[in-house]
């Protein structure tokens, strides 16, 4: 696989998962208030809200889990890939260089 396919399947991956964070990010509070720990149980410790209400931490925390994960591992592969094209750039006009320079 070369550079250019791997940096642009990676930014590719990337974009989704950071679409996927944007859409958790935005449908949060409605997914806390309606199914999670809304404002009543969030003030509570979460022995007692375990309590109270299991099904509600469970899909609180459920939440937490596909968000942060989400946000990171995108951000991380949108870095690479600008990172593997600067460094094929960068080996490009390395190679061009040399080329020029050997044709003088």
């Amino acid at each position: 696989m070369s550079g250019a396919t791997l940096a642009k399947s990676t930014m590719k991956f990337g974009a989704r998962l950071g679409i996927a964070a944007i859409v958790l990010i935005v449908l949060g509070p409605l997914i806390n208030r309606n199914f999670g720990v809304g404002d009543s149980l969030g003030l509570m410790p979460l022995s007692a809200a375990w309590e109270s209400a299991p099904v509600a931490v469970l899909v609180s925390l459920t939440y937490l889990i596909l968000l942060v994960p989400c946000v990171v591992l995108s951000a991380t592969l949108i870095t690479t890939s600008l990172v593997i094209r600067h460094a094929e750039a960068a080996e490009q006009a390395m190679t061009t260089e040399d080329s020029a320079s050997n044709a003088h």
